[in-house]
């Protein structure tokens, strides 16, 4: 008998995105993804350091106490080998970058290979 989602039937587009606060940051002990490194960052801190350190904004959405998905915002910069916009005048190799991480839960009953 298959097991069920814990968010099985539910609406996300019905619960709100908060921005993270010191209230929120116990959220997640049951966080899974797809790409485990981002419940690691979830899990290890790093997203609420990076928070605080005001490097990035992050939101969340949850259902009761239960993370469901962390949505980051984060300046950085991309770097090439050679300028890109030499025609135009442009002559740096450095660009002003954002970053966007959406990350969301995967709650959904694990399946043995072959099933």
């Amino acid at each position: 008998m298959p097991s069920q989602s814990k968010f099985e039937g539910i609406d996300f587009s019905q619960f709100p995105i908060e921005r993270l606060t010191p209230d929120l940051l116990n959220l997640g002990q049951g966080f899974r993804c797809i790409r485990g490194e981002f419940v690691t960052y979830w899990k290890q801190g790093r997203i609420a350091r990076e928070a605080d350190a005001k490097l990035c904004h992050c939101w969340v959405i949850r259902v009761g106490d239960s993370l469901t998905g962390y949505i980051t915002l984060l300046a950085d910069k991309l770097q090439v080998e050679e300028p890109i916009l030499f025609d135009e005048g442009v002559k740096y190799r450095t660009f002003p970058a954002i970053k966007i991480g959406c990350w969301r839960s995967i709650d959904e009953p694990r399946r043995k290979d072959g099933t």
